[in-house]
């Protein structure tokens, strides 16, 4: 058969069968029906991989959250978003460094998002097996782990998968930290819910010190001093005292602590302005603080002397210097002569003398006008507690008599 008559026999009209439909496509179809069938109703298609219940959700913003629940609470985010706020109780794990953290989210938005991920996987990877032989390598397989994230996404759910694999109790937060701060503003803003207690009193009066006693004692208490990382005096710090917290941190201990509170019992505070330092008390409970009961503290000026003494050993030997430096602050407020008295003092070796004039004339009447300006209801709500030493036994006798006259369901047997 020529050319021409190969090119007719196959343009002639074939008699065999137009041909049917592959059966795979209908198949196809009919499995993707299932597949969302399966899905929608929670379950797993037969051609996914099922990875079985092993990590359960935690929610953050939850009153009834409870950080001690768990032997670890991990934050997956990097070190200075931990530094700034966390969960109180929870440790710092970064899956991201801040510097891959940043390399990875740059190349996320300047060049490609496939490339970034392969890129933090590659980091992450590299990273969780320090996290596992530095946190966990001697943990038993029933060990509780909490896991969250900014957001609770790739960061959280990367470390709680390896930890699960392994066979710990796993746990994990959708909605990770900015679910949780949420959760922490607005709790913050139903804080005047309590009845307040003001602890008050001027310098050296070891305010905090029957605060402590009161809580042993069974009592409700916020130190916030101590949460602030801040003792409030123009001599500074101890030396080796942490920086002050920043405000969101401020703001996640107050919560965390005050979420276990009983709104029917009262809170035990110490007297402050609203700024400690650089961080500012919830609005809502510092207007009901100023609506408070108060116990004005007092004890002897030579108590008050050995109180501040014992407080600032390292004025008196290491830190002279320094001293020296912190008053020369209060020129403007006390004046050239005043403050030349106590230099003269402090190169006497003259401490009491030094310290007593420097309450006398510096504090005692800083307190009383920061009370009129702060707390001008404060006079007309207090009761007068005298002291006379500050002995562990005088405070905690102290303490047990105010939880008796204003909390006696608290009051510790």
């Amino acid at each position: 058969m020529d050319a021409t008559a190969r090119a007719r026999a196959s343009t002639r009209p074939s008699s065999a069968p137009p041909p049917q439909p592959k059966p795979v496509k209908k198949v196809s179809r009919a499995r993707a029906r299932v597949t969302r069938r399966s899905l929608a109703l929670g379950a797993y298609p037969e051609e996914f991989l099922d990875l079985g219940p092993r990590i359960r959700k935690v929610v953050l913003d939850d009153d009834a959250f409870d950080a001690s629940a768990y032997d670890f609470v991990c934050d997956a985010r990097s070190p200075s978003e931990y530094a700034d706020d966390h969960v109180p109780g929870s440790i710092s794990t970064p899956v991201l460094s801040d510097e891959q953290r940043a390399e990875v989210g740059t190349m996320y938005v300047q060049i490609d998002p496939f490339e970034a991920k392969k890129l933090g996987a590659a980091l992450v990877s590299e990273n969780l097996g320090g996290i596992i032989r530095e946190n966990f390598a001697g943990c038993e397989k029933g060990t509780k782990i909490l896991v969250y994230c900014f957001r609770g996404g790739d960061r959280s759910l990367s470390l709680a998968h390896v930890l699960s694999r392994i066979g710990f109790e796993v746990y994990w937060a959708p909605g990770g930290y900015k679910r949780y701060r949420a959760g922490v503003l607005e709790y913050l803003r139903g804080m005047d819910r309590f009845s307040y207690h003001i602890i008050a009193g001027k310098t050296g009066c070891a305010k905090g010190k029957l605060l402590d006693a009161l809580e042993t004692a069974g009592a409700q208490v916020i130190d916030l001093e101590v949460m602030a990382n801040h003792r409030g005096s123009v001599l500074g710090e101890e030396p080796g005292t942490r920086e002050q917290p920043s405000q969101k941190l401020f703001d996640s201990r107050i919560a965390g602590k005050a979420r276990k509170f009983d709104p029917s019992r009262p809170v035990f505070v110490e007297g402050e302005s609203s700024m400690i330092g650089r961080v500012q008390v919830p609005s809502t409970m510092w207007g009901a603080m100023r609506r408070a009961k108060v116990t004005q503290l007092e004890i002897p000026m030579s108590e008050r002397v050995k109180w501040i003494r014992a407080g600032y050993k390292h004025f008196e030997t290491t830190e002279t210097d320094r001293l020296l430096e912190c008053v020369d602050v209060l020129v403007k407020r006390v004046g050239h002569e005043r403050v030349n008295a106590w230099k003269k003092s402090i190169h006497a070796g003259e401490w009491n003398e030094f310290v007593q004039d420097i309450l006398e004339n510096h504090y005692d009447a800083a307190y009383a006008s920061a009370a009129v300006r702060s707390r001008p209801e404060e006079a007309e709500n207090s009761t007068r507690l005298f002291l006379p030493d500050t002995a562990d036994s005088t405070y905690a006798d102290a303490a047990a008599a105010l939880l008796r006259d204003y909390d006696p369901n608290g009051l510790c047997v």
